[in-house]
């Protein structure tokens, strides 16, 4: 044990500091989505003076490669960013939902069971309500439908259509 224990004091200060410097960089979905804002935010403070100099380089018949190369870039770098992380928020979204899609409608008739609608592969959601491909708005009352009861509901012509 004694072994053990010393040789863990003489690896440990080197792990920790490690481990420190790792898990300091690790950014919450909030930091993230403010890191992206404020990305958006000097593109959009940036963006009419690139503008301005790109025209005034097309109108002198000599348009400058690096302008373009670096708007370009950075227009890629965020884009890629924004659809990486709609990725993440869309696959958050559809956990909690069944993986068939139908769902039945909100604020459906007394005493008969809502029509189910398909609320497709990236689901539109406005608080807790969702958006059919047909447009009508649905509410996962039974979940993830582990127990299949989605099942009873007929099924909207509309979204079958649309699918």
């Amino acid at each position: 044990m004694r072994r053990s224990a010393a040789r863990r004091e003489l690896v440990r200060p080197h792990l920790r500091r490690l481990l420190v410097g790792v898990a300091g960089a690790v950014l919450t979905d909030a930091d993230r989505d403010h890191r992206l804002l404020e990305r958006i935010r000097d593109l959009h403070g940036s963006l009419a003076l690139d503008l301005a100099w790109l025209s005034r380089t097309l109108d002198d018949e000599a348009p400058r490669p690096d302008i373009l190369r670096d708007l370009g870039e950075r227009l890629t770098d965020l884009g890629a960013d924004l659809v990486t992380r709609a990725d993440e928020l869309d696959a958050r979204v559809r956990a909690t939902l069944p993986d068939h899609g139908w769902l039945p409608e909100a604020g459906a008739r007394r005493r008969a069971l809502a029509v189910a609608h398909q609320v497709g592969p990236h689901p539109l959601r406005c608080g807790p309500i969702f958006l059919a491909l047909c447009g009508a708005a649905c509410f996962p009352f039974y979940g993830t439908d582990p127990a299949g009861r989605t099942v009873r509901h007929e099924r909207c012509e509309k979204c079958l259509h649309v699918r």
